[in-house]
């Protein structure tokens, strides 16, 4: 029972810094720029003034000094401010989209319903096959793999912002932008909404048991790690051209998801649904933001080449 309270307690402790760390990464980063190239005063029609007769004083006092830095701090609260606005309403756009979904949307929707409600009922019996097949190796994998769904992938997403403000790479920086505040937006929709909702009771609490209790505490379902590793991956991969880099964003998170499996922190449908929500997540923010931009982050892309006796993968 231990692990239900301790779970929530450890994922608060590693988004708290993450999510502040993200607000302040993706503020807008033109607003950043300027603000950090603007000096901190600048005069405007400023003219000399007359110097005073001897014996009199200036009825007006000399301008006080401007505090250092107090331009880019304005310009940096600013940006905030514009990154605040733009992430509630697209937090609202998320809400309402599916009030204008259309007939092949809502198809798919009901076809991941049905791929759900049918893996709940196979989870105890992948739960053990999984099991089984559990090792020293693949418990090992998972250390290293399980935090792509929580610190690493803000960290893969700020480095990318990052990165793309210092190399002037226009869709590197936007790419970083959008996949921190795709992780920020599935984890809120994912901790604070849907598992609240449901309320499924974990693995080793429900003795491996489907046990759902709405509206209580229990966490189980959807996944929150393979949400925020797949809400990356979405981006990543939307934003990109080619194959090549899709598929090892898409593999990074379903690695994720299936850490989650083989320790025992989730089950199949939970990991699922939560690679549904955080690719539908993604995906939105992309498409929202402007599908004009995608498919320029990486012109990379793979060919198969003749060399002596045999073939060849060049990536190009």
């Amino acid at each position: 029972m231990t692990h239900a309270k301790s779970c929530p307690e450890r994922r608060s402790r590693v988004f708290r810094p993450s999510l502040l760390l993200a607000l302040l990464l993706s503020a807008a980063p033109g607003e950043l720029l300027r603000a950090q190239e603007e000096p901190d005063c600048v005069a405007v029609d400023q003219e000399t003034p007359p110097p005073s007769p001897a014996g009199t004083v200036s009825a007006e006092p000399p301008p006080l000094p401007a505090e250092p830095g107090l331009g880019a701090r304005v310009g940096v609260a600013a940006a905030l401010k514009d990154e605040a606005k733009r992430y509630g309403r697209d937090a609202v756009a998320l809400v309402k989209a599916p009030l204008s979904w259309n007939k092949k949307q809502w198809v798919k929707t009901g076809g991941a319903v049905i791929i759900l409600g049918g893996l709940i009922l196979a989870d105890q019996d992948i739960d053990r096959a999984a099991q089984r097949q559990r090792s020293p190796f693949l418990n090992h994998v998972s250390s290293w793999t399980a935090p792509l769904g929580s610190e690493y992938g803000f960290a893969i997403s700020g480095g990318m912002l990052g990165a793309g403000l210092l190399f002037h790479h226009e869709n590197l920086r936007d790419t970083g932008r959008e996949a921190i505040e795709a992780g920020f937006l599935a984890f809120l929709l994912d901790q604070f909404v849907l598992k609240r909702a449901f309320g499924r009771e974990r693995i080793e609490d429900s003795g491996g048991r489907t046990v759902f209790v709405p509206g209580s505490s229990h966490d189980s379902f959807p996944s929150g790690h393979t949400t925020e590793a797949f809400a990356v991956a979405s981006v990543i991969a939307t934003r990109s051209k080619g194959w090549p880099i899709p598929i090892i964003a898409y593999a990074a998170a379903a690695l994720v998801a299936m850490d989650r499996i083989n320790t025992r922190d989730h089950f199949a449908s939970d990991v699922v649904a939560g690679a549904f929500l955080g690719t539908a997540v993604g995906r939105f923010l992309v498409r929202r933001h402007g599908e004009e931009k995608a498919g320029v982050l990486s012109k990379a892309s793979l060919d198969i080449v003749p060399i002596p006796h045999g073939l060849a993968a060049r990536i190009s």
